[in-house]
């Protein structure tokens, strides 16, 4: 099993600072968030090369409620501009070595579909399905999040992300689980496991309150029972948050220093199981 990180919970943190303070700790890898215009590609590669940190997975660049990265849009010019995007946050995705991007098929945060949801599931279905082929050929699995039903009206849960993939019908779109989004809209955290088994590219974790594992009240031994039970080996990625106003990324030093600490007791929690 290896270990991993999200660098975007950071926020304004370098991901060449991110990704140092991933070693240090003793994470394997970090999931790097791929807003295509606000790095310096070059910089991070050559980090996670001499830290020894391998970027597995990259986490797309989608942002709340933004129309021109809404995969399921009904305006065809601005989906057909979610696509664009994608595509180039897959290039820099072949370009750091990756092995699956993260995406949601339709805008974070929309709750309710833009038109019905046959429509919407049908244009998320149809954009996917372009990007697959373009994914591929950089050697990247597609991995579609189900995030909880306040967050995403498309793939929600585990059955939604299993009737996804079988609408989408291609090798190289798979899935993933995420506790955080579990504890919310699973009747229980073993049996999504079993159902997704074979499909599982990455696993997320946090706690119940989203903060780093231990903080909350999540059952986490269940997950664990579950993980071992499909003999999924592959990557845990924490994607804990820091408490405070800001209910995504750390915006102070105080809300980094909790995540720094989280991030490490964590890492800590999970060898304990794994």
């Amino acid at each position: 099993m290896k270990f991993s990180l999200c660098s975007w919970v950071f926020g304004d943190l370098a991901i060449e600072d991110v990704i140092r303070f991933a070693a240090k700790t003793g994470y394997d890898e970090v999931e790097v968030g791929t807003a295509v215009d606000a790095h310096d590609w070059t910089s991070i590669k050559q980090t996670a090369k001499k830290e020894n940190i391998n970027i597995r997975g990259i986490n797309a660049d989608a942002s709340f409620l933004k129309p021109e990265t809404d995969l399921a849009n009904p305006d065809v010019a601005l989906r057909n501009e979610a696509i664009a995007y994608f595509k180039r946050q897959l290039e820099i995705g072949g370009y750091l070595e990756a092995e699956y991007m993260v995406l949601a098929p339709a805008a974070p945060g929309r709750s309710i579909p833009a038109l019905s949801r046959e429509e919407d599931w049908s244009n998320g279905v149809d954009s996917i399905k372009q990007l697959a082929p373009f994914a591929n050929e950089l050697g990247i699995q597609i991995v579609i999040e189900p995030l909880n039903r306040y967050e995403n009206c498309l793939v929600y849960n585990a059955d939604t992300a299993s009737y996804f993939l079988q609408a989408v019908e291609e090798p190289n779109v798979k899935t993933m689980l995420d506790t955080f989004h579990m504890n919310i809209d699973e009747a229980n955290l073993i049996d999504p496991f079993t159902k997704l088994k074979g499909w599982l590219e990455t696993i997320h974790v946090a706690d119940s309150n989203r903060r780093g594992l231990g903080k909350g009240h999540l059952p986490f031994e269940e997950v664990v029972k579950a993980i071992k039970q499909i003999d999924y080996d592959k990557t845990i990625t924490v994607e804990s948050l820091a408490p405070g106003g800001h209910p995504f990324e750390a915006t102070s030093k105080q809300q980094l220093n909790i995540l720094f600490k989280d991030m490490e007791e964590s890492l800590t929690f999970l060898k304990n199981y794994f």
